[in-house]
C-alpha cells in the first residue's frame, strides 16, 4: 500500500476488550503481558474496546459500587503508567449501566474519571455520542471510533449540536463515516467499537448442545440446571431475535446490516471489537474482523467456521504490527506463566 509518498514509518496497535474485572489491588496478568511488549522505540496505541468495568460502569459517588468502579480504571492507569503511546477507550454496555436506562450519566462520569485519571480525553466519541471520530495516529493509519452502545441503548441517548455531538440524526452517522472512509482511501483503517459485526460466540448466535440441556450456563458456566426440550427455548430465542447485547436484535440488526453495507465498498478495512469474551479473527468481503473480549471474562467460542480464521477462548489481545512496505501483522497473545511477553498463539498476514 502506497500512500503519496510519505515516509512510511511502523505502528503498532493493542486491541483489548472487556477489562472491566481486571485486578483492582496488585498487577494483573492480562495487562502486566500487553504491558511487556510496550517498546519505548515503537510507535504505538492502545485501544480498550468496552467494558471497560463490571458489572456496570461508574455508580455515582456514595454508591456502594463506586470504589471498585474506580478501583478498575486506577488498575488500567496503573498498566499503562509508563506507556510512551496513544490511550484510547471505547465503551460497552456495562460501561452505560449495564444497558439499562440512566446510562448516559454511567458514561458521562467514567469519562471524566478517565480524563482526570490520564490528564487528556482519553475516551471516544466523547460525550456519549455515536460518533463516528475520525483520529490520525500515522501517516498511514487512520483509527475511527464509533459508539456501537449508543445503537443499542433504552432510555435517552446524546445527539445533535445540543448535546454536542457532530450527527444530527442516525443517517447522518453514516453519511459522516463514509465521508471519513473516502477521504482515508489509500490509508490502513481500523473501526473501533465495542459490539462485534461478525461473531461465532453466544451475541452471534453460535450455541451448543449444552446451552439448550442447560441453557443458565449461557450466563454463568457452572449454572447446570437442567432444563430439556424447554430448555432450548431460550437460545432459540436469542438466535432468532435476540435480546438487546445480540446481533439479532432489531437495532444491533439495523447497525450491522449498514456497516456491512458500507465496509464492502472499502476493501482492507480492519474492524475492532469486544463484547465476546474470547479471541475472534473473521475475514469477509475482504476485510477483516477481529474480537477481542478476552481482557478478563472467558466464554466459549467455535473453533471452525466459515469465515472463522480464527478463534479461542484465553484471556489475552490482539496486536496489530503495520509495516514498511504496507503490509499488516495480525496476531494473538494468551498469557503463559512461563512466559513474560506471553505466547503467539495466531498470527495472518496481510498484504
Amino acid at each position: 500500500m502506497q500512500s503519496g509518498g510519505r515516509e512510511k514509518k511502523t505502528y503498532e496497535i493493542f486491541l483489548i476488550g472487556d477489562t472491566g474485572n481486571v485486578a483492582r489491588h496488585g498487577p494483573d496478568p492480562v495487562l502486566e503481558t500487553m504491558r511487556s511488549h510496550f517498546d519505548k522505540g515503537q510507535h504505538s496505541a492502545v485501544i480498550f474496546l468496552g467494558d471497560n468495568i463490571y458489572p456496570k460502569g461508574l455508580p455515582p459517588e456514595g454508591a456502594i459500587l463506586r470504589k471498585d468502579a474506580e478501583n478498575a480504571l486506577i488498575a488500567h492507569k496503573e498498566a499503562l503508567k509508563d506507556y510512551h503511546g496513544k490511550v484510547l477507550f471505547v465503551s460497552g454496555n456495562h460501561d452505560w449501566n449495564k444497558g439499562r436506562e440512566g446510562g448516559y450519566d454511567y458514561i458521562l462520569r467514567q469519562e471524566k474519571y478517565l480524563e482526570k485519571l490520564f490528564g487528556k480525553t482519553v475516551m471516544y466519541p466523547t460525550k456519549g455520542c455515536p460518533g463516528p471520530t475520525e483520529i490520525n495516529v500515522n501517516p498511514n493509519v487512520t483509527l475511527v471510533m464509533i459508539n456501537t452502545q449508543w445503537w443499542l441503548q433504552p432510555g435517552f441517548r446524546p445527539i445533535g449540536q445540543e448535546c454536542g455531538c457532530r450527527v444530527e440524526s442516525e443517517e447522518d452517522f453514516f453519511k459522516h463515516l463514509i465521508t471519513i472512509l473516502e477521504s482515508n482511501k489509500g490509508k490502513r483503517i481500523i473501526i473501533a467499537g465495542h459490539a462485534p459485526v461478525y461473531s461465532y460466540a453466544i451475541h452471534g448466535g453460535r450455541y451448543k448442545l449444552r446451552h439448550h440441556l442447560f441453557p443458565f450456563t449461557i450466563y454463568h458456566r457452572k449454572a447446570y440446571f437442567p432444563l430439556p426440550i424447554l430448555g432450548s427455548l431460550l437460545p432459540i430465542y436469542r438466535k432468532y431475535f435476540g435480546a438487546k447485547e445480540d446481533i439479532a436484535h432489531p437495532r444491533y440488526r439495523h447497525l450491522r446490516k449498514r456497516l456491512i453495507e458500507i465496509f464492502k465498498s472499502y476493501p482492507g478495512i480492519i474492524y475492532a471489537s469486544g463484547h465476546e469474551h474470547n479471541l475472534q479473527h473473521i475475514s469477509k468481503d475482504q476485510n477483516h474482523f477481529i474480537v477481542s473480549g478476552a481482557g478478563s471474562k472467558l466464554k466459549y467460542v467455535l473453533q471452525t467456521g466459515k469465515n472463522l480464521k480464527f478463534g479461542m477462548k484465553a484471556k489475552g489481545f490482539f496486536k496489530l504490527k503495520f509495516e514498511n512496505e504496507g503490509s499488516v501483522y495480525i496476531s494473538a497473545w494468551v498469557i503463559d506463566a512461563n512466559a513474560e511477553k506471553g505466547k503467539m498463539v495466531y498470527e495472518y498476514k496481510i498484504d
